[in-house]
């Protein structure tokens, strides 16, 4: 699996067990760093701006692995956006504390809640679920195809 091209490419299509395991590598990265942050530097005015760095800098891995899986869905790749900036919004905005506490969520806290879960529903089974386009397509060949 060449994850250079998963994470940095937007051309092309991938199947759906390389955009699984894309998904699974980011969340991991980021649950990982996400902890280390909040342990080391708790989370004050430094650990809400690296977490604000480590959420920049997984947005393009991030936008490459879903456009690549829209694109097998014979879907534009800058659909993905429309998941994945109000999912990044919502993550700067509980990075900076402006969405209550974990326990106590404010309005805007719940609202994010709600887009995540709606994006995260959407992109499980659109990208996660649904098979791609079989054969060729405007994006390039079938990813499959090379497979068997």
């Amino acid at each position: 699996m060449d994850l250079q091209y998963i994470f940095t490419s937007l051309d092309g299509r991938i199947n759906r067990a390389k955009w699984w395991a894309g998904v699974v590598i980011l969340g991991i990265i980021s649950i990982v760093l996400g902890v280390l942050i909040e342990v080391i530097f708790g989370t004050g005015f430094f650990g809400g701006l690296l977490a604000t760095l480590v959420s920049l800098a997984l947005f393009f891995p991030s936008y490459a692995v879903c456009a690549k899986r829209f694109q097998d869905r014979d879907k534009p790749g800058k659909m993905a956006l429309y998941g994945l900036v109000p999912s990044l919004i919502a993550s700067l905005l509980t990075a900076w504390g402006l969405t209550g506490t974990p326990d106590q969520l404010n309005g805007l806290g719940w609202i994010c809640v709600l887009v995540n879960l709606g994006v995260g529903l959407w992109f499980l089974i659109e990208l996660g679920i649904l098979k791609g386009t079989p054969g060729s397509n405007q994006y390039g060949g079938d990813p499959l195809a090379a497979l068997t």
